[in-house]
């Protein structure tokens, strides 16, 4: 079965992961992972993508199981952390198969940069993940949310306002990945709240790129006057407003 990341998976860190706005965005995403799983953790991570979150964890003594829907983003995640404390297994969130996986109980779980997007029920998330983490475990989730500032801005300066306001869209809105489409839906955070109630509990809630802008505008990051290292030190000590492209999620379980 082909997933819609497959045709993405070839050229996603060269498009993407290795950028400067990956990368600034990423290492704040790093900081809070880094606090919440101490070396000799085990985590399940969710649409592990081309692998490099459970690389850099693995590289710190945490033990992965990393998961993804698309066979080709596992095949670059596996050469990637070859020699490295991390498991692979294929998951289709929609059904919650894993395949040829070890399902102990993990210290905690996490997805980034929009993985869980692609998803509609977060009480059947909840309610798989209950089973699998630890009381005290924790959750982080990298979620786009309804409101991005730069993404209503740009598309409403360039008239485009059917784009600027996609996210608010009632059954989310269609995206091209690679060359597949496929829907994306943007979960408020009262949403989430109460999707991953009893069982999970929101501690902290911070923006990722309300200065920095979406992927999708990195080529504007490159202009000599665009003031990149300036806006990177705001996303890093900035907690707040929740306008940003991407959403930091923390749970911890009850």
């Amino acid at each position: 079965m082909t997933a819609p990341f497959d045709s993405a998976a070839t050229n996603y860190d060269s498009d993407f992961t290795q950028t400067p706005l990956a990368r600034a965005l990423r290492a704040i995403v790093w900081k809070r992972l880094d606090s919440l799983f101490p070396p000799g953790a085990r985590v399940l991570e969710l649409a592990c993508g081309t692998g490099e979150d459970a690389r850099h964890l693995a590289e710190r003594g945490v033990h992965v199981l990393a998961t993804d829907q698309s066979e080709k983003m596992l095949e670059v995640a596996k050469s990637k952390c070859a020699g490295l404390p991390v498991e692979f297994a294929r998951l289709d969130m929609s059904n919650w198969e894993l395949v040829n996986s070890n399902l102990s109980r993990f210290d905690g779980a996490f997805s980034n940069f929009g993985g869980l997007n692609s998803i509609t029920n977060y009480q059947l998330l909840s309610s798989n993940l209950q089973s699998l983490i630890r009381p005290g475990g924790k959750l982080l989730f990298v979620i786009m949310g309804r409101h991005c500032a730069w993404e209503i801005l740009w598309h409403l300066l360039h008239g485009d306002t059917a784009t600027a306001f996609r996210r608010w869209r009632h059954g989310g809105a269609l995206a091209r990945v690679g060359e597949a489409t496929m829907t994306v839906h943007y979960p408020s955070t009262t949403e989430l709240r109460r999707a991953f109630a009893p069982h999970f509990r929101l501690v902290r809630v911070l923006p990722l790129g309300n200065f920095l802008p979406p992927s999708y505008l990195e080529p504007l990051t490159r202009r000599r006057w665009f003031p990149f290292q300036v806006f990177t030190r705001l996303d890093r000590q900035l907690p707040w407003p929740l306008w940003a492209d991407h959403t930091i999620y923390e749970f911890v379980r009850e």
